[in-house]
């Protein structure tokens, strides 16, 4: 929102405007982003707490495969 400040002048509705407009796209990528995630942490504290057996959490299991079903390498992140 800062860069929306340089345009103080009054003149640069326009450019105000388009700057805010960006801003809000942004800001409903990560919202969608979000959403996903609390989707997956939801599923997986539901998969917890349906599982009985101490052998394997599926919480802990869910995170060390990833999410395409494929063994993650231990000490990187999906990011």
């Amino acid at each position: 929102m800062t860069g929306l400040l340089v345009l103080e002048d009054g003149t640069h509705c326009d450019d105000t405007r388009a700057l805010a407009e960006g801003k809000l796209a942004a800001v409903r990528e990560k919202l969608t982003d979000l959403r996903r995630i609390e989707r997956a942490l939801k599923g997986l504290i539901d998969r917890c707490s349906e599982h009985e057996s101490n052998i394997s959490c599926p919480m802990i299991t869910a995170l060390q495969i990833g999410p395409r079903g494929h063994p993650r390498i231990r000490g990187r992140s999906s990011r």
